[in-house]
């Protein structure tokens, strides 16, 4: 998965939660360990929330891609684009 290209979410993906969790979170944390993170977060277990196989795959994969795109940003702002 590339940071470079945003995916295509539902409205009801809760991206800015997402945004703020992630910028909480080392960038050098394992993708695996994103995903408990996501999974194990309040509501994503709630029968009244109606997380669909399909909501919960794009939640996934947003907050991969967010969590990727911070370690892109980390390394170009470390020196990384300095070549």
């Amino acid at each position: 998965m590339t940071a470079e290209r945003k995916p295509r979410v539902d409205k009801l993906v809760p991206t800015r939660a997402i945004d703020r969790q992630l910028a909480r979170t080392h960038v050098g944390t394992p993708d695996q360990d994103i995903v408990d993170m996501i999974e194990s977060a309040p509501g994503w277990s709630d029968p009244a929330r109606a997380w669909t196989p399909a909501l919960r795959r794009q939640t996934l994969r947003y907050a991969l891609w967010r969590h990727h795109k911070n370690l892109a940003e980390y390394a170009w702002v470390m020196g990384s684009h300095a070549s």
